[in-house]
């Protein structure tokens, strides 16, 4: 009897020792147009009873062949943003024993995911692991997978658009991105949905926006042609 319980008190200890710090939560399947990118965004919640550092990582898993140098996965955590060609862990975000993170409470360390076919049709799959910066063994990943395979009808001029993304990201005075394309308009939303500033974009390279009379926050740079948003970017204004 004193061995069986024995057994039982270590397995039990083995168990809490393997048990994970961290709990993402959101949709893991997504489905869009290759001329149209796609947002999401996953919760992360500290179930430990101590404050941890957490650190994300974005690992490419399949893409779809032939897509632009520019396009893929790209993500925002940690307020920090990073583009396609990140690779390396993201800055921490500090979360209190209990606490989520979320963007649905406008959190600005929370995670925000973005997939960019470049018009290249496809099934993509990207990994996000987040993970304790001071215990990298307590790790929790998931695996996003983008289905864009079908086209939707897209007014083909706006196919040809593009807005690269803001940097630096965060930014206080000014912003500058890469446009791509001939007539658009872009409009920063704020997460109420309110339109607080447009400019109209006639030519193609590298522009810039003022933001000294913003508010800190987080904003989304719609890209809009012919009053359809072919792009999205996001912003944060600290």
């Amino acid at each position: 009897m004193k061995k069986n319980l024995l057994f039982i008190l270590v397995i039990a200890q083995i168990g809490f020792a393997a048990a994970q710090s961290i709990v993402i939560t959101g949709d893991t399947m997504f489905t869009g147009d290759p001329n149209i990118q796609i947002e999401h965004h996953l919760d992360v919640k500290n179930v430990s009873g101590d404050s941890i550092s957490v650190i994300c990582q974005k690992t490419n898993i399949t893409l779809p062949l032939g897509m632009p140098a520019w396009a893929g996965s790209s993500y925002c955590f940690a307020g920090t943003c990073y583009p396609t060609s990140a690779t390396n862990p993201s800055s921490a975000a500090t979360i209190d024993a209990g606490q989520a993170i979320s963007y649905d409470n406008s959190d600005l360390d929370a995670h925000s995911g973005y997939f960019n076919a470049g018009g290249v049709a496809g099934i993509a799959t990207v990994k996000y692991c987040f993970y304790d910066e001071n215990n990298p063994t307590d790790e929790t990943c998931v695996t996003i997978t983008y289905d864009c395979s079908e086209t939707t009808s897209i007014n083909e001029t706006a196919a040809f658009n593009e807005v690269g993304d803001f940097y630096p990201n965060p930014a206080s005075e000014m912003v500058y991105f890469n446009f791509k394309g001939s007539l658009a308009t872009l409009k920063l939303i704020d997460i109420l949905g309110n339109e607080v500033k447009s400019i109209e974009l006639s030519e193609e390279g590298i522009q810039k926006l003022d933001l000294t009379d913003m508010t800190k926050g987080i904003y989304f740079g719609n890209l809009l042609v012919n009053d359809e948003v072919v792009s999205i970017k996001k912003l944060i204004v600290k």
